[in-house]
């Protein structure tokens, strides 16, 4: 069976230098020259040629296949591109609302279509005919960039979008491939009856991968503890239902098998054939015919064969960032696993333990188990992990250790109460209702342990990047050698140590005033920083949470959990929606909030996170000063809180250093400022409302004649930085620095 795993380890190598690499003609031309080495490879017995051969031929046969994919399937969608498009989808996916409307998937001449439309997602259901007016682009290729491998890896070839009236035909019956995702639809409509609230979300996220009903502050604490992939179906949950298959059935093995087989089918179905469900399948489906059959009974040639069919079916998956992770973690726990595994049973290897206390001694090796496959999955992922979301989880072998064992409970369990909620909806309400309890177990564990000091680092430091580097230097130093000199002991402590280090480094502040502004797209979060002082200016940008969550990884990498002082100049999203996942991780002595009028329910909101993070927090509406070691921080508040874009600003003064920072404040109102305050000359400026035409006017330029100008702004649609505004700034000599060319800047004294 290795020679399987051969070639289809060469076909999956193929598939990647095509998606990655590879134009379609130079892949041809390759195909063909390996095609060629094959032939005269295979007049040689030897068996190293005999394996060179197959690695030949799997490699050109990915390269022709990939080919023949792109030829065949996407060229023929790549026709519907264009501004002005009539096209008549069917409705392939369940709608979800956007600010403008709904998105929904389809099905378009065989291929898969995202579109983006102005109607309520209500008005829209499985297997319904959509003809619409629409822009149409073209995400199957493309210019190759990281967006539109993520559409094609989910197999999206076209989005398109609204430009004219739409039509929407009903279906007359659902269509036959509409079935899994009705099916999926009802499964999670049937846990959010049958479970409590606070458990359902989790529930669905176990069961069927859908992630919608968590949280993004429990989904970042699953990241940082290291058990994410609990909510990503995966290998380890059809495992769990093939041994509680087998377990049942006891020593009837082969009606076990066949058993597990069919749920596994059913279990695949039910969630559309993922890519991470679909592999489990053919994996476990290989191992247990394997027994039925009495053949051989190969691992990894599973696992490689199980990647080619996934592959075969859309070479483009191979960039799915979920698949690298799930064949990841696998081979982790098949490769390195073992070898951890026999190091931590000979550190537990005690015979008067296991004669005098059998069960603790059974439990430790159960434990030594379930931490040797955490480490080896740890091993084979974690670059993946840093690379695609900036986290290197510390306490992730901890975890998985005190909570897998109660995963291992609870999904097997809400297998069968879905089952038994359907035929007995009061019974399975009981068994969900118990069930509840080790789910808020959970939950608890994995919010505390996110909670410990450096329980991750985190990628924005490149000393941790550098330390990462290091780490799998050593790995390698130490397993790939045949007689190896290091002792673990050794090993571990070079991490370690080099861990201290790095974490030492990147919390090392040079500068005793500095102003950051932090890269945070289409809004703001600044950091004034003076000796042992901070404070945070605004917490937003066009990303939610994951802003706030991005500036409490930045204050933690540099040492800090705590900032004296919030302040948000007004209640603009884009200034405030990162604000309550900031109070979750940071602590903030005392969160200051602008007395102006707010249009959005986001005062109200804000006030009452910060009554949750027990923060206490101060209405400003007169001008105030906050003196600390060494200067001050003067607050500005506006005479007209009613007034457009009115804004709270902030002065800090530090050695004859100054700051300010005046939020979206207007040219009218930077003037009233200007007549009703002295100003200072500034080293800096950070330029109002990202680069407006109507802020930054010349007035304020002149009175306070700022070295460098900083700009907060990501890709919009209002022409943020204005040109005239970039010419005033440098009509007076200053330097300006922008987030969307500079990412994240800090000016230090």
């Amino acid at each position: 069976m290795r020679r399987l795993a051969i070639f289809a380890c060469s076909f999956a190598a193929a598939a990647a230098l095509f998606v990655w690499l590879l134009p379609p003609v130079i892949a041809l031309l390759i195909a063909a020259a390996l095609l060629a080495a094959a032939a005269l490879l295979s007049l040689f017995r030897t068996p190293s040629c005999k394996r060179a051969k197959l690695c030949a031929l799997g490699l050109a046969v990915g390269l022709l296949w990939s080919w023949s994919y792109e030829r065949v399937k996407l060229e023929p969608l790549r026709a519907y591109c264009g501004e002005e498009q009539v096209i008549s989808v069917e409705v392939s996916d369940l709608p979800q609302e956007t600010a403008y409307g709904c998105r929904v998937g389809a099905r378009l001449a065989g291929g898969n279509i995202l579109l983006y439309l102005n109607c309520a997602p209500e008005t829209l259901s499985l297997g319904d005919t959509v003809t619409v007016n629409a822009e149409v682009v073209d995400v199957s290729r493309g210019s190759g960039d990281s967006e539109n491998l993520y559409y094609q890896s989910r197999d999206i070839s076209l989005l398109g979008f609204q430009r004219g009236d739409v039509e929407i035909t009903p279906a007359e019956s659902l269509p036959l491939r509409c079935y899994p995702t009705a099916a999926v639809h009802a499964i999670r409509s049937h846990i959010d009856r049958l479970f409590p609230d606070d458990a359902a979300g989790f529930v669905r996220a176990l069961l069927t991968g859908d992630r919608s009903g968590l949280s993004y502050r429990t989904r970042n604490e699953m990241s940082i503890t290291g058990i994410s992939h609990i909510v990503a179906v995966s290998g380890m949950h059809v495992s769990l239902l093939v041994g509680v298959i087998m377990l049942l059935c006891l020593k009837r093995r082969r009606l076990g098998a066949i058993i597990s087989i069919l749920v596994m089918l059913f279990f695949a179905v039910m969630l559309g054939f993922t890519p991470s469900v679909t592999r489990a399948v053919i994996m476990n489906g290989i191992l247990l015919l394997a027994s039925l059959l009495k053949r051989e009974n190969d691992a990894p040639t599973a696992l490689s064969f199980a990647l080619m069919v996934i592959l075969a079916l859309n070479p483009w998956a191979i960039a799915n960032i979920s698949l690298q992770l799930s064949f990841g973690a696998l081979a982790g726990i098949l490769l390195p696993t073992p070898r951890i595994y026999r190091w931590l049973l000979r550190l537990l290897h005690d015979k008067k333990l296991q004669k005098h206390a059998p069960l603790l001694s059974k439990l430790l090796r159960s434990g030594a188990s379930i931490l040797a496959a955490s480490l080896g999955a740890t091993a084979l992922t974690q670059p993946l992990i840093a690379e695609a979301f900036g986290v290197v989880s510390l306490i992730a072998p901890l975890t998985n250790l005190l909570v897998l064992p109660l995963i291992s409970l609870i999904f097997p369990c809400a297998f069968l109460l879905l089952l038994v909620g359907w035929l007995l909806p009061s019974v399975g309400a009981v068994g969900a209702t118990a069930l509840s309890y080790p789910i808020r177990a959970v939950l608890w564990l994995v919010r505390s342990l996110a909670k410990l000091p450096y329980a991750a680092v985190y990628t924005n430091s490149g000393y941790i990047v550098a330390w990462l580097v290091l780490v799998y230097v050593l790995l390698g130093v130490y397993f790939l050698p045949r007689k190896r000199k290091m002792h673990p002991a050794v090993l571990l402590s070079c991490m370690l140590v080099t861990l201290i280090g790095a974490c030492f480094f990147s919390a090392w502040e040079p500068g005793e005033t500095a102003v950051t502004v932090y890269d945070v797209g289409q809004g703001q979060c600044v950091l004034l920083r003076s000796g042992d002082f901070t404070a945070l200016i605004d917490c937003g940008g066009d990303s939610g949470d994951e802003d706030g969550e991005t500036v409490a990884r930045s204050l933690l990498m540099s040492g800090r959990r705590s900032v004296d002082v919030l302040m948000l100049t007004h209640y603009d999203t884009d200034h405030v929606c990162g604000t309550a996942q900031l109070l979750s991780r940071i602590e903030v002595g005392t969160l200051l909030l602008p007395a102006v009028e707010d249009d959005t329910d986001n005062c109200e909101r804000i006030v009452q996170e910060a009554i949750s993070a027990g923060v206490p927090y101060r209405f400003i509406a007169q001008d105030t000063a906050l003196t600390f070691d060494g200067g001050t921080l003067r607050l500005f508040a506006p005479t007209d809180g009613s007034a457009k874009n009115a804004s709270l600003a902030a002065l800090l003064s530090a050695q004859e250093y100054d700051i300010l920072v005046t939020g979206d404040m207007e040219s009218a109102q930077e003037r009233e400022l200007l007549q009703t305050h002295t100003l200072p000359d500034l080293e800096v400026l950070v330029a109002g409302h990202h680069g407006s035409k109507s802020s930054t006017s010349e007035a304020l330029l002149s009175a306070t004649a700022p070295d460098i100008v900083l700009i907060s702004v990501g890709k919009n649609r209002y022409g943020h930085p204005n040109a005239e505004v970039l010419a005033r700034i440098a009509a007076i000599g200053a330097v300006v620095y922008r987030t969307d060319r500079n990412g994240d800047i800090t000016v230090l004294r």
